[in-house]
């Protein structure tokens, strides 16, 4: 008889241990749950993150890219208007000048 007390006490803590065993690995799934959850979580954001820096920056480089743009524009017309106004100035030079220049390239470009 003692033997069958012993045997039920241990099938009762045996039980006991098993309903522990369901209840941590019930836990342990919750938690794993709430884990991979917060880690996407995280990941979106980061990556909100990273797209809003990207953002910042091709703005930046698209504001320094026009700015570059304008100056060149304005160097380009400043120039035009350099040389426009030294042909007003001097056109029996400049006239020489284009004569001198095509037959140069006339000379470059015949074939011999």
């Amino acid at each position: 008889m003692a033997r069958s007390a012993s045997s039920n006490g241990t099938g009762a803590a045996a039980a006991a241990t098993a309903d522990d065993v369901r209840d941590q690995i019930a836990a342990l799934q919750a938690d794993m749950a709430k884990l991979t959850k917060t880690v996407g979580e995280y990941g979106k954001a980061q990556g909100a993150s990273a797209r809003a820096a990207a953002e910042k920056q091709a703005d930046a480089l698209r504001a320094n890219a026009e700015q570059l743009r304008t100056s060149a524009e304005a160097q380009l017309r400043s120039g035009y208007a350099q040389a426009e106004t030294a042909v007003r100035d001097n056109p029996a030079a400049a006239l020489g000048i284009a004569a001198g220049l095509g037959f140069v390239l006339g000379l470059m470009s015949s074939r011999r």
